[in-house]
Parts: structure tokens; C-alpha cells; sequence
């Protein structure tokens, strides 16, 4: 569907609590936003009003809502609450029974933004009830409160299950989110990657230069690979005693090798330590975590500083 170019959208001044959320979260002018509304010149307007932000998709009837939520996994929907066929109340019920969506705040946009309107959405896990006509300062102050509550939850979330020596996620946190992403990558068909970093010769290093410094030379790689998860959904995690893992939704082939040389770059091999890295794909019937680990043990026995990549659990093939 296409519609005119918006105009430009003066930005409200920001509460000094939302300058600091915007200072630890990304930029929220890169959220996807799903506009749902059977008349396309509400919209338009819509659209208008929040042309501040990059990623805008639009639906003009329920069921396109929901196709397109499922492809696209929007990070807020604005419904209109009364559409032919699918309601936005259905539509919402929908939404919110699905684990890969039932997250994502749900703001109805209504022309009945009664009492009774406002408690049954509410019950239905909506975030907000905007009424028509709607008025530019006040949608755009909701759905960008809407966006830092939810990047927040996840950030403190993600803070939660640290692991206490390098910061990074911690093992079960990986795992989940492992899991969460297979079955969205599955669902959508989009590729998924997941790079595994060995830090060889860390316990002889251990053992000449102290504990400290290779706990040091750990929180190093683990840096490095935290600075390479620049994107929400991206994870760095610790593995294992000595691996690094980086988690990559939307990530083929060669991309995940770019960010492991990257990764590799930043520990140049010396005194005996060298950054090995394998990477998993997903595969018709591959397991991610299995061709990752596989392509770390290739990577491995092929020599400290290699780089292998695995479409399946026993089939490793140079990067």
C-alpha cells in the first residue's frame, strides 16, 4: 500500500528520565511500527504524525494485521479498535495468545474511548487507548513510552542473568533466546546464526601470567563481542569457561563470517592465546547450537586461530 511521503513531525521536548532511557537503549527511531486502520486515510494521518520513525508498515484489515505481525514482528501496533470482518479486539486476542508477539505493546486508536471501551481492551493486554481524532504531540509521547518501557523490560531482563565475571548474558539467557529466535527464524523463514569464540591456550596463560589476567583477557573478547551485538535482538553470551557466544537473528552466511573476523581482529594471536571461532547456521533440520559447537570443534582441531563454519552437526566446511 502506498501512500503520500509524510510530512516532518516536530520531536517534544524529553523528561530528563527519557533522555537517560534513550542514552542506554537503541535509537528509537528505528523501531518497527505496525499501523492497522480499514480507512487508509486515518493512515495516512498516522503515518504523518509519526514520520519521525523509520520503519512503518500499514494494514487495512484484520487479517492482514496478523500476516504481516507474524512476517514483520513489529515492536508496537497501533489498531483501530472497529474494522469489518477481523475487530481489532480479535485481532489484539490474537496477538497476545502468541508467544513471538505476546509481548509487543497494543495501542487501540477508537472513536468510543469510554469507560467500558477502555476496560475491555485493557483486559485484553492492550497498552494504551488512544481516542480519535488523535492528536499528533500526545500519540507520539504514548507510543514512544510504550517503546522505552518495553526495551527497558528487555534490557533488565537481559541485566538479570549476567554472568558476574564477564557481563555478558549467562548461559540459560542464551539458551532461551536461542530458543525463541529458532522458531521465529522457522516461522518466517529467515536465516539465523550463531558464532562460538574459544579463547585457545587461556589456561597455560592462566598459568604463566595468573588468574587475573586471564579473567582479563576473557572480559577482553567478551567485550569485543558485546560491541559487535549492535541490534535489540543480537546477544552476546558466555558459553562456556572459555567461549564467547554471539547470537545473530537475520544473519546468513556471510555476514556471520564478516562479524567473526571482526571478532577475531580484535585478539591478535600472542603469548599463546588465539581466538578460535565456529559458526552455526540453521538449517532445514539442523540445530543451530549443534552446527555451532560442531564448527568450533572442526575449528579447533584444524589449529588455534581457525575459523570453520557448520550447516549441520557434522558438516564442517571452511568459513
Amino acid at each position: 500500500m502506498s501512500f503520500e511521503p509524510p510530512s516532518p513531525a516536530t520531536p517534544a521536548a524529553l523528561s530528563p528520565l527519557a533522555h537517560r532511557l534513550d542514552s542506554l537503549l537503541p535509537p528509537l527511531g528505528d523501531a518497527r511500527l505496525l499501523l492497522v486502520d480499514d480507512d487508509p486515510g486515518q493512515i495516512q494521518q498516522l503515518g504523518r504524525l509519526l514520520s519521525g520513525y523509520s520503519q512503518l508498515r500499514f494494514a487495512t484489515s484484520g487479517e492482514q494485521a496478523l500476516a504481516l505481525a507474524h512476517a514483520w514482528q513489529p515492536e508496537l501496533v497501533l489498531l483501530d479498535a472497529e474494522m469489518p470482518g477481523l475487530d481489532g479486539f480479535e485481532v489484539c486476542r490474537r496477538l497476545k495468545a502468541d508467544p513471538l508477539l505476546a509481548d509487543v505493546p497494543v495501542l487501540f486508536v477508537t472513536q468510543h474511548a469510554d469507560a467500558a471501551t477502555e476496560a475491555a481492551v485493557f483486559e485484553l493486554g492492550a497498552a494504551d487507548v488512544i481516542a480519535k481524532p488523535v492528536a499528533g504531540p500526545a500519540l507520539r509521547a504514548r507510543v514512544a513510552m510504550q517503546l522505552r518501557l518495553r526495551r527497558t523490560a528487555q534490557r533488565l531482563v537481559r541485566l538479570a542473568r549476567r554472568d558476574a565475571l564477564t557481563g555478558l548474558a549467562e548461559r540459560g539467557q542464551l539458551d532461551d533466546e536461542l530458543a525463541l529466535e529458532t522458531r521465529r527464524a522457522r516461522r518466517n523463514g529467515l536465516p539465523l546464526a550463531l558464532l562460538l569464540a574459544g579463547i585457545d591456550g587461556l589456561d597455560g596463560y592462566a598459568q604463566r601470567h595468573g588468574r587475573g589476567a586471564a579473567d582479563n583477557a576473557l572480559r577482553h573478547v567478551a567485550g569485543l563481542a558485546q560491541q559487535l551485538a549492535q541490534r535489540p535482538a543480537d546477544l552476546a553470551a558466555r558459553h562456556g569457561a572459555d567461549v564467547v557466544a554471539l547470537l545473530l537473528p537475520e544473519t546468513a552466511a556471510t555476514g556471520a563470517a564478516a562479524l567473526a573476523m571482526r571478532l577475531q581482529q580484535g585478539l591478535a594471536p600472542s603469548d599463546g592465546l588465539a581466538l578460535t571461532v565456529g559458526i552455526g547456521l540453521l538449517g532445514d533440520d539442523a540445530d543451530v547450537a549443534l552446527a555451532a559447537e560442531a564448527a568450533l570443534a572442526a575449528a579447533r582441531q584444524a589449529g588455534p586461530g581457525s575459523l570453520y563454519r557448520a550447516d549441520g552437526p557434522n558438516a564442517p566446511c571452511p568459513a
